[in-house]
C-alpha cells in the first residue's frame, strides 16, 4: 500500500496519469532539439572566439539552452528534455573547441586529438580539471535542475 493525499492505495492505482508538465509530443521534442542546437552553436562560437570569458560563456550556454528549450516547449519538463539539453550542452562545448582550433594558426584539431595531455595543448583548449572542467560542468548542472 502507498500513502497518498486521499488515503492508502495500491501501487498501481496510486501512480495515476503523468502530469501535464511532463507530457511532451514528438513535435515538441523536435522543436527542442532545433532550438537547443541553434543556441549551442551560437554560444559555442562565442566561447571559441573569447576563451578567456569561459565562466560567462558557460553561463550563457547553460541558461541559453535551458530557457530556449523551455520557451519552445511551453515550459515542459522531464527526462526527455534533460537528455536533449545535455546533448546540446555537449555539442556547444565541442563546437567551442573546434572554433578555438579554427581561429588559431598554431592549434589544430589533430594536435588536440593526438596530444591532449601536453600542457600547452591542455591550457590552449581549456582542458584542465580546475577550472576548465568545472566551468564545463556549470551548463550541465543548470540544465539538469531546469528540466528535473
Amino acid at each position: 500500500m502507498v500513502s497518498t493525499p486521499v488515503g492508502f492505495r495500491c501501487p498501481d492505482c496510486a501512480r495515476g496519469p503523468r502530469p501535464v508538465a511532463y507530457q511532451t509530443t514528438g513535435l515538441l521534442l523536435v522543436k527542442a532539439v532545433v532550438a537547443g542546437i541553434l543556441v549551442a552553436a551560437a554560444a559555442g562560437a562565442l566561447w571559441g572566439k573569447f576563451p578567456r570569458w569561459e565562466f560567462y560563456c558557460a553561463l550563457l550556454l547553460g541558461f541559453g539552452i535551458s530557457e530556449s528549450i523551455a520557451w519552445i516547449t511551453r515550459y515542459k519538463r522531464g527526462r526527455e528534455l534533460q537528455i536533449i539539453a545535455m546533448g546540446c550542452v555537449l555539442l556547444g562545448i565541442v563546437f567551442s573547441r573546434a572554433v578555438m582550433a579554427w581561429d588559431s594558426p598554431f592549434l589544430t584539431l589533430d594536435l588536440l586529438f593526438n596530444h591532449p595531455d601536453a600542457p600547452g595543448v591542455r591550457e590552449a583548449f581549456q582542458l584542465r580539471v580546475i577550472p576548465d572542467f568545472l566551468f564545463m560542468a556549470i551548463p550541465f548542472g543548470i540544465n539538469w535542475v531546469r528540466f528535473k
